[in-house]
């Protein structure tokens, strides 16, 4: 016979925990010593306790357990349960390595020194710009240099194409969504009006974006600083 100290070292669970599964019933000692309470257990049950840690790691209830080392579950219903538990491991490794590609874009933003900064600046009204505009979004601030050069040769192919000339220095923008998920980045050169007339061209409020397209807008003065946002 072994005591529940014995059979705390065959199997490596706490005597606290062998107390639990004889209070379910799951595990129950072989004898109780009516004098002194003290458990005593069968060489044999190192086997059931050992089959409920290797039922618990595959994520089964104690419960479950127990129907199952008392066959009060079928094989096709053991088959259906381990199925079932399959599909949820499938979906958190499937979470996890999302959530774990995330650190690592994040990292990497660190580790290229894209990191925010308390530089003070000016914030104040400046006139009306027309633009020539493309927009995109990326997962990061480490992916913003790559799509800034893809948007600006994707501007300078439109202006091109049209005869358009530019009217003033390029002007990028970043916004940071307030949810975390992505950053619109647009980047764009004032034309004059005058060109906006003789093409027919639209233009739309500095707030209406667009994908992957090229567009053209009317960036009125700012009014006040929005979260997120950096203007070059």
């Amino acid at each position: 016979m072994l005591s529940i100290g014995d059979l705390a070292r065959h199997t490596r669970v706490s005597a606290r925990m062998l107390r639990h599964y004889d209070a379910l019933g799951l595990v129950t000692p072989e004898r109780v010593d009516e004098s002194t309470g003290y458990r005593w257990y069968a060489a044999s049950q190192i086997g059931r306790v050992n089959s409920v840690v290797a039922l618990k790691e595959l994520g089964f209830t104690l419960e479950q357990c127990r129907s199952i080392l008392d066959e009060r579950v079928g094989i096709d219903d053991l088959m259906d349960l381990l199925r079932l538990r399959q599909a949820e491991l499938a979906q958190r490794i499937e979470a996890d390595t999302a959530r774990l590609a995330e650190v690592g874009r994040r990292l990497r933003s660190i580790e290229r020194g894209l990191t925010v900064t308390n530089e003070s600046f000016q914030l104040k009204e400046l006139p009306p710009l027309r633009l020539v505009q493309a927009g995109a979004e990326v997962n990061d601030i480490s992916e913003i240099g790559t799509m800034t050069a893809v948007l600006l040769d994707r501007v300078s192919q439109r202006l091109s194409a049209t005869g358009v000339p530019a009217a003033g220095p390029r002007v990028q923008t970043y916004y940071g969504r307030p949810d975390g998920s992505k950053i619109d980045v647009a980047v764009g050169w004032p034309v004059a009006a005058d060109w906006s007339a003789r093409r027919g061209w639209t233009w739309w409020s500095c707030r209406r974006r667009a994908r992957e397209r090229v567009w053209s807008t009317m960036v009125r003065p700012p009014t006040s600083l929005t979260p997120g946002r950096r203007s070059t």
